[in-house]
């Protein structure tokens, strides 16, 4: 596994994926785009993009070669090797003596962040608390995403919306 955010503003044939800063514009995008966390640079540094799931699903390949965007069932194999949900986000997370710091120990490398979200109307949440990762499964109109929390152990599962903006790890093919 990746142990940081992705970063990328190409897919892997060299195309660029739109930066979307305007909510409205995000709103409406049914094509791949990506963000900066609040649209500041030095959240992007720290945290890396957000991006839409039409990214994540894109033919062109967000992820280098070698690695892509790992499916629910490979999330749910790393969180049943760490313990379980109920206990695999402190392994998850980045431990206050890591750069940038969080509550977790990570155990696991997978050095989690708390880069926060943006929703379907173009609305920024949870940034320096939560980290939300998308999976590569789509579940009817929307996609399974992971979760982490600030003060919590747990490892969060649920769908949601394509319009979403979240995290992206990559895992070796």
């Amino acid at each position: 596994w990746f142990a940081e955010n992705l970063r990328t503003t190409d897919y892997v044939n060299g195309d660029a994926i739109p930066n979307i800063q305007n909510g409205s514009e995000w709103t409406s995008a049914s094509y791949g785009a990506w963000v900066e966390y609040q649209n500041s640079a030095s959240n992007g540094a720290t945290y890396g993009k957000l991006y839409n799931w039409y990214a994540v699903d894109d033919e062109r390949g967000l992820c280098p070669s070698g690695w892509h965007v790992p499916t629910d069932d490979q999330f749910t194999v790393l969180t049943d090797i760490l313990g379980g949900t109920q206990y695999a986000g402190e392994a998850m997370k980045s431990s206050p003596t890591d750069s940038p710091a969080w509550d977790g120990t990570n155990t696991s490398g997978f050095s989690g962040l708390a880069g926060g979200y943006r929703n379907y109307v173009g609305d920024f949440h949870n940034g320096g608390d939560h980290g939300y990762f998308w999976s590569a499964s789509a579940y009817g109109t929307g996609a399974w995403v992971r979760g982490l929390y600030g003060g919590s152990t747990e490892v969060g599962r649920g769908l949601n919306s394509r319009r979403y903006g979240f995290s992206v790890r990559c895992v070796r093919d």
